[in-house]
């Protein structure tokens, strides 16, 4: 039998560092009372096994929220632009908490308007992560 981890940790620090880094909308785990839009949180995880019993594979799906006040979608569409291009086009590195990233993509975007004559989008994010630990 094979002792499991969850990546949850170590790929939210990847992500936050990838689009931190390699694009110019804020990201945020926890919103601060002072921020202006547009800004992208970090939403829900899920992980389901996609591993043996004797290899433990993760396999993430991974939630990133934009928000934005912009009186139309165009605003919104290039974030979520951003986030597909920067997280399909850099290789997250987890090596030092033990995983290796196998496969990552882009799985789906939403846009949904908001009551306050705004816009909220969701991209999900999928990637499969072994644990080398």
């Amino acid at each position: 039998m094979i002792k499991r981890r969850f990546p949850f940790v170590a790929l939210q620090k990847a992500v936050y560092s990838a689009l931190s880094l390699y694009q110019t909308t804020p990201i945020y785990d926890q919103v601060p009372d002072d921020a202006g839009m547009p800004y992208i949180t970090i939403g829900s995880f899920t992980s389901k096994n996609g591993g043996t019993k004797d290899c433990d594979i993760a396999e993430i799906s991974q939630q990133l929220a934009i928000w934005s006040n912009y009186q139309g979608k165009a605003e919104l569409n290039q974030i979520a632009n951003d986030i597909a291009e920067v997280l399909t086009a850099v290789v997250l590195d987890l090596s030092t908490d033990g995983f290796s990233v196998m496969s990552q993509d882009v799985d789906m975007m939403e846009a949904f308007g908001t009551a306050e004559d705004g816009f909220f989008g969701a991209v999900t994010f999928v990637a499969k992560i072994q644990n080398i630990k």
